[in-house]
C-alpha cells in the first residue's frame, strides 16, 4: 500500500470492489442464463446461485478478474441472485441499447467538433446543416463552416442521410443517464453544468489553499473571507503529510500558465481527477463528454497513477469537494444535495 509523506503504515478499511461495464454484463448474462446453465430442482428452478455459476468459469477468466466479480457478488445480493432470469435480460438489454446509442443532448458541442474533424467536409456539413440552430453555430465556429458552404445544390438522399446520423458518432460514448453506484466524481460532470462544476472546483481549491498554510492565499473580497472562514471551520486540522499535499497541488497550480483567477479553480480540478481516476474507465469518458473537450483533456492528464492514490488520500479529497459542494449548497448555488453512494441491495457504502 502507498503511505503519504510522513503517515504511518495502517490497515485500509475494507471497500466494495465497483463492478466494471465488463463486468456488470458478465453477470447480468450468467444470470439470464441461469434457467439452463445451472441444475435444477424437481419445479426446474435452479439450485444454484450466479455466484456458482461465474464459479465454474473459474478457469476460463484471469484471477483478478474472478476476484474483483466475487468480491463484488459477496456484497451485493441482488447481483447473485438467480432466480430473476428475465429482469436481468431485460436489463442486459437496457444496458447495450444505453452503450450502443449516444444520447447526444448530453454531449457537449466541443465533443460534436473533435468528432466531426475526423470526418469528410461532406459528412462535416451534413451534419452540421442537421443540427438545432444554437449547436448548428457552435459547429460552424469549430469546424470552420459559413453559411454558403452548409447549402447543396440538391438535397441528400434520405438513405445515405440517415446512415450518415446514424454513423458520425463512432467516436462518441453511449451511457445510462444514471447509476445508483455512480461515485460524487462522476455525478459531478454528469449531472452538473461546466458553470456549476467550475464554481465547485474553484471553491475545492479556496480549501486546499486553506489547508495549505494561512500564507497561501486570501483576498480583500468579503464573499471570499465569508467562504474561507466557512470553510476553516469544517476542513479538520490535517496530518502533516496531508497538508504537504495540498501545498503540493497548490504549487503546481501556480507554475501552471493560467492567469491567478483560475489558480484555484485548477488546484479543485486535482481533486476532481485524482477521484475520477479510481472511476470505471467506459463509465469515466461517457461523463467526460458533458464537460467542454479541452478541460476533460486537461482532466486526463491531471490524472494520477494507481501508485500515487492511497486510500487515506482519496478520503480527504472526497471530504473537500463534499465541504465545498455543501458550501455552494448554503449558497443557493448548486441546486442538487450531495450523491450518496449506494448499494444495489440499498445500504449505503461508506
Amino acid at each position: 500500500m502507498t503511505h503519504l509523506p510522513g503517515e504511518k503504515p495502517r490497515v485500509a478499511a475494507a471497500r466494495v470492489t465497483s463492478l466494471t461495464d465488463a463486468d456488470r454484463a458478465l453477470v447480468l448474462a450468467a444470470a439470464s442464463w441461469g434457467q439452463t446453465c445451472m441444475r435444477t430442482d424437481r419445479n426446474g428452478q435452479p439450485e444454484g446461485t450466479v455466484r456458482d455459476l461465474i464459479t465454474s468459469y473459474r478457469d476460463r477468466l484471469a484471477p483478478d478478474w474472478f476476484c474483483r466479480l466475487g468480491d463484488a457478488l459477496d456484497h451485493d445480493a441482488p447481483w447473485a441472485a438467480s432466480s430473476a432470469a428475465p429482469e436481468a435480460l431485460d436489463a442486459l438489454r437496457r444496458m447495450h441499447q444505453a452503450s450502443a446509442k449516444v444520447e447526444l443532448g448530453r454531449v457537449h458541442p466541443s465533443w460534436w467538433v473533435r468528432a466531426l474533424r475526423e470526418q469528410s467536409p461532406a459528412v462535416q456539413r451534413l451534419v452540421t446543416a442537421m443540427a438545432p440552430r444554437p449547436l448548428r453555430e457552435k459547429l460552424q465556429a469549430g469546424l470552420l463552416l459559413d453559411s454558403q458552404d452548409l447549402v447543396s445544390e440538391r438535397p441528400a438522399a434520405t438513405e445515405v442521410a440517415s446512415w450518415v446520423m446514424a454513423l458520425w458518432t463512432e467516436r462518441l460514448v453511449g451511457g445510462e443517464p444514471e447509476r445508483a453506484l455512480d461515485p460524487p466524481a462522476i455525478v459531478v460532470l454528469s449531472r452538473l453544468s461546466p458553470r456549476a462544476g467550475y464554481r465547485l472546483c474553484r471553491l475545492a481549491g479556496l480549501g486546499k489553499l486553506i489547508l495549505a498554510g494561512p500564507d497561501q492565499g486570501g483576498s480583500p473580497r468579503p464573499c471570499v473571507r465569508a467562504r474561507r472562514e466557512w470553510l476553516e471551520g469544517r476542513l479538520p486540522v490535517m496530518q502533516e503529510g496531508l497538508r504537504t499535499w495540498a501545498t503540493r497541488d497548490v504549487e503546481s497550480s501556480r507554475s501552471s500558465q493560467l492567469p491567478p483567477r483560475r489558480h484555484s479553480a485548477r488546484i479543485g480540478l486535482l481533486t476532481m481527477a485524482r477521484l475520477l481516476a479510481d472511476c470505471e474507465p467506459f463509465r469515466l469518458r461517457w461523463a467526460l463528454q458533458h464537460w467542454p473537450y479541452p478541460i476533460a483533456k486537461l482532466i486526463r492528464s491531471l490524472m494520477p497513477p494507481a501508485a500515487s492514490r492511497p486510500a487515506l488520500l482519496l478520503e480527504w479529497e472526497t471530504l473537500i469537494l463534499k465541504t465545498a459542494w455543501d458550501r455552494l449548497n448554503l449558497e443557493g448555488r448548486l441546486g442538487p444535495a450531495w450523491p450518496e453512494l449506494r448499494g444495489q441491495n440499498g445500504s449505503e457504502l461508506q
